[in-house]
């Protein structure tokens, strides 16, 4: 067993409340946070529009809870590429479920047509670092120990576009980050086609535009980038692919992390990291590119978890209304089979999903999954009303039920899952540290949406925070193979996940009852591997990489 430098259990869990209104309790209201998403919608159905709610989970101030950034769009979406009024918010997490806005005080405040947000310490000081997407130019904001400077320029990462989901990852094992940015289509607002249908105008589909280029940054040090996307061989992210979520593992086991993306009616993309600066698509070889009848779907929002416990990664991804979500089950060796329906998640057939986690709800040791859905299309009860399809639909639910298969339960979900609402990003984050996982949720048409985890069970769980020293000091890319009452299940350490968002990457391992976990086994992305046996349940262990 390779030495374990620091291991401490910092604070104990507590049971949740009854439980009787569900698992989760909107505390949005008393939390302090009020902002709501402006995206200037005037009837002229401009993509942008209706492509963003983009949030990320950050400890910006290094004080041991998650604070919350928030990407804004303007008022002027026909200018989307300019400047607008209305600003990005950081609110700090005062604790007791209490947020402030720190905008002004951190230095933040971006003012673009704001889409994803990505979170790591690109520079290894041990302060996480934010990068904002945007539709034009993109905001890297250097973490200076609780303020932040926008370095985009010098750090050559401010290339316009239209930018959605970003993923830091090492792509190169030198110990520092580098940073995937997944781009959509080649749209200008100003000089775009419209679209109608029956007399309405509609958001015009992404099949009338071409895709824009992914981008690629190798990190050189000294806070610079190189953009080498065409020469690691992604170039074919243009015209191939239109991209808006990202999540990123080391698939095939080989020690090099890949890149898997969720594009919108084309192929999805399955990047394998060769190790020498390269990349080749081997998603249709690996079966992850297509559904299970062999067509492109709407890929909106991506998440990684080990759903049937056999110690591989899957992939799930939202997609369009009247198109099953897809769930890449992992089968060993780099390849993976579309298993939707054996999954039983045909309750997603119905609804038009963006924002996707897993997260263990109930905390019994399973991954289970909560999607925020909402349609495209505000008129589409009028403009198609032979589908049955709405605008505002209701966040779903779906437990697993242990072997991988999902159970419907956004009725037990607590009174916002019986809500509807417009959902894009969706976010997770222990936010009050009692070692239970809690969303965060934006909304096209109300404010923000703050979901505290009531733990109505009582379960116990682990929290795992590690701290990398070949690896990147924020250790992304990581994985951890957890034994518990000798049943194996693998995690994925990454804040990259979901529809344009970034989460807490700690991990939480529910234990249901379990009062032990007999073994970790952690795969840093140095290549490096450690193991921590005999770790006592309820409480937050801290591990640092030899």
């Amino acid at each position: 067993m390779l030495r374990l430098f620091a291991m401490a259990v910092l604070t104990s869990c507590t049971a949740g409340d009854s439980g009787a209104g569900g698992f989760f309790a909107d505390v949005t209201a008393r939390s302090g946070i009020d902002f709501r998403l402006v995206n200037g919608t005037s009837g002229e159905h401009f993509i942008v529009e209706t492509m963003i709610g983009g949030l990320g989970w950050i400890d910006y101030d290094g004080d041991g809870d998650f604070d919350l950034y928030l990407a804004n769009a303007h008022s002027r979406p026909r200018e989307a590429d300019r400047l607008g009024e209305e600003t990005d918010r950081l609110y700090r997490n005062d604790g007791g479920g209490r947020f402030t806005d720190a905008t002004k005080a951190a230095g933040v405040g971006e003012r673009g047509y704001g889409g994803g947000v990505a979170v790591g310490d690109y520079d290894n000081d041990g302060d996480a670092d934010l990068f904002v997407t945007n539709f034009g130019r993109n905001t890297l904001y250097r973490n200076g120990g609780g303020t932040f400077a926008d370095v985009a320029a010098q750090a050559g990462l401010a290339e316009p576009g239209y930018s959605t989901s970003a993923a830091w990852f090492d792509m190169d094992r030198d110990g520092d980050l580098d940073l995937y940015v997944v781009r959509y289509l080649r749209y200008q607002p100003a000089t775009s086609r419209s679209c109608r249908e029956k007399g309405l105008s509609i958001y015009c589909s992404p099949k009338l535009f071409p895709g824009e280029r992914d981008l690629l940054y190798r990190n050189l040090g000294g806070g610079v980038f190189e953009e080498i996307g065409e020469r690691a061989g992604i170039e074919r992210a243009g015209e191939e692919g239109k991209g808006l979520g990202v999540a990123v593992a080391d698939f095939d086991a080989d020690g090099f992390l890949d890149v898997y993306v969720a594009n919108d009616t084309t192929p999805n993309f399955l990047w394998k990291n060769r190790g020498d600066g390269t990349f080749v698509d081997i998603a249709p070889a690996a079966g992850a590119a297509l559904s299970a009848d062999g067509r492109p779907q709407a890929g909106m929002g991506v998440d990684l978890a080990d759903v049937d416990a056999d110690g591989r990664t899957d992939i799930h991804v939202t997609n369009f209304a009247k198109e099953l979500n897809s769930l890449f089950r992992a089968k060993g060796n780099g390849v993976f089979e579309e298993s939707a329906r054996r999954a039983n998640l045909a309750a997603t057939y119905e609804s038009l999903g963006f924002g996707t986690l897993f997260l263990d709800v109930d905390l019994d040791g399973d991954p289970d999954i909560v999607n925020a859905n909402g349609h495209v299309d505000d008129v589409v009860e009028r403009s198609f009303p032979e589908t049955g399809s709405s605008y505002r639909q209701r966040t779903a639910l779906l437990l697993n039920g242990g072997d991988g298969r999902f159970e419907e339960a956004s009725d037990r979900g607590g009174p916002f899952f019986r809500e509807r609402v417009v959902g894009r990003g969706l976010a997770r984050a222990d936010f009050d540290n009692d070692g239970d996982v809690d969303l965060a949720l934006m909304a096209l048409d109300r404010s923000l949406v703050l979901l505290r985890n009531e733990n109505p069970f009582g379960h116990r769980s682990l929290t795992i925070r590690l701290e990398g020293t070949r690896s990147p000091r924020d250790a992304a890319g990581a994985s951890i193979e957890v034994e518990v009452d000798g049943r194996r299940r693998v995690f994925e350490y990454s804040t990259a996940r979901s529809y344009l968002s970034a989460g807490d990457p700690r991990v939480v391992v529910g234990l249901g009852k379990a009062s032990r976990v007999g073994r970790l086994r952690i795969r840093w992305s140095s290549g490096l591997v450690q193991e921590v046996r005999d770790v006592p349940a309820e409480g937050f262990l801290d591990v640092r990489e030899p």
